[in-house]
């Protein structure tokens, strides 16, 4: 499989894209792409089944298949095999893939601060990562965060147990610790009458993006179907911010275990974190890119001995899909909800 993947990382690297906003419409044979998430459909995902079934992607002239991730989904791998292949992944997974020799780059940065959270019981003795410390935490095991944790505050006898995707034993175990979003988690545990505290990772100092990758053929070679790709993107936070309604509706098809009060509750706390618009006092917005904390994450990785030196930047992500590169504005609606919206069961 290195074998096939090292071919496809060959070409030129001068990859160029200009689209105006009024360049986009639709050909006579619409660009099939294929898209795999990060997880389970979920709110988090909003701007992009808006982009899909809003129809704005095909009033480009893409025809985007929306594959749902889930654990150990392994993206980079899967889009580093297909040509015309995109996914989520964390700003730290890229730098590695790219280290390793996958022809992936990243192209957008999805989330300007990665959403990832350890969840305890708002009433409990933890307070501080460094309160980890010889307890149980239920996560995926090899997380770079935790690796991280684990060094700068010296968590040496911290235990780590398998995830559930559950809150039914944090809600029923007082000591249960586990990893979490806050914009999900939260929600059902308050649901069952537990209210959670998040200790955010981007607090500790580990702060990568949330990006959008691509295969690198697909960037090299086309550099105008990933423009649209990312302009429609863009499109769709908007127009998700705009009108949640629609998109919950068909997330709640597609996914029948979600919950219309906890969709709800995602779009007001990923409105609340700013994580799509980041905060414009330190120059973030929708799709922004800081060179020093892509170099930032990857020293940290170096530092792990994760990566043995720290990559080309270049390499690694790419500046030519911007909003301001494809010709999309960055500004977004205001939230049409707050937390005091969200119905709880009585």
């Amino acid at each position: 499989m290195m074998a096939c993947l090292m071919v496809g990382g060959c070409g030129d690297r001068k990859e160029t894209a200009t689209l105006s906003t009024s360049a986009g419409g639709a050909t006579n044979q619409p660009v099939a792409l294929r898209f795999t998430h990060d997880w389970f459909p979920e709110p988090e995902h909003g701007g992009y089944f808006a982009a899909k079934v809003k129809g704005i992607w095909s009033g480009l002239g893409l025809d985007v298949e929306v594959i749902p991730g889930g654990p150990n989904s392994e993206i980079e791998k899967k889009v580093a095999l297909d040509p015309e292949g995109l996914g989520i992944l964390r700003g730290d997974a890229a730098i590695i893939a790219v280290d390793r020799g996958l022809p992936i780059v990243a192209v957008s940065s999805y989330f300007q601060h990665d959403p990832q959270g350890i969840m305890v019981r708002d009433d409990g003795p933890v307070h501080s990562f460094a309160d980890l410390e010889d307890r149980d935490l239920a996560m995926q095991v090899g997380n770079t965060w935790f690796l991280y944790l684990q060094k700068k505050y010296g968590l040496k006898k911290t235990r780590v147990r398998p995830v559930t995707g559950s809150v039914a034993n944090f809600v029923k175990d007082p000591d249960w610790i586990t990893q979490g979003y806050p914009t999900s988690e939260p929600y059902y545990a308050l649901k069952e009458g537990v209210k959670p505290r998040v200790l955010q990772i981007s607090d500790s100092g580990f702060d990568p993006y949330r990006v959008i990758i691509a295969n690198r053929k697909l960037v090299t070679q086309h550099p105008d179907w990933v423009a649209k790709f990312c302009l429609g993107a863009y499109r769709g936070w908007q127009e998700y911010y705009r009108d949640p309604l629609p998109v919950h509706e068909h997330i709640l098809k597609i996914s029948p275990t979600m919950e219309m009060e906890g969709m709800k509750f995602s779009y007001v706390k990923m409105r609340e974190l700013k994580l799509i618009e980041g905060d414009s006092a330190h120059g973030e917005a929708m799709g922004a890119v800081d060179p020093q904390r892509w170099e930032a994450t990857g020293r940290i990785l170096v530092d792990l001995g994760l990566v043995k030196k720290l990559p080309l930047m270049s390499d690694v992500y790419s500046t030519n899909f911007t909003p301001a590169k494809v010709g999309a504005t960055t500004e977004l609606p205001p939230p049409i909800w707050k937390l005091s919206d969200v119905q709880w069961p009585k």
